[in-house]
């Protein structure tokens, strides 16, 4: 499962930037409601966060630390990462 994530992490992440970007335009253009600009900083928020940890997985980052500490930072990134998620989407 590790290999899977060191490998397509960041392209789930892309994917998911760019379902949010097209939702919001499709909603923006043809629906002609009110945009949700929200959903696009969602988006790219579980992009930046994807890509950080395949990094990070394939030793681009925090070469030097233990995998205890790179974890540790992994579930970091995840916490603050769900935190700035619950605040974008709180009315």
């Amino acid at each position: 499962m590790k290999e899977l994530f060191k490998k397509y992490l960041g392209l789930v992440g892309f994917v998911t930037f760019m379902a949010c970007a097209i939702i919001v335009a499709l909603d923006e253009f043809i629906l002609k409601t009110s945009p949700n600009g929200n959903l696009i900083m969602i988006g790219f928020l579980i992009m930046i966060t994807a890509q950080t940890i395949q990094g990070i997985l394939n030793e681009k980052y925090f070469t030097k630390y233990s995998e205890k500490v790179k974890n540790g930072i992994i579930v970091f990134i995840i916490t603050i990462t769900i935190g700035v998620f619950y605040l974008s989407i709180k009315p």
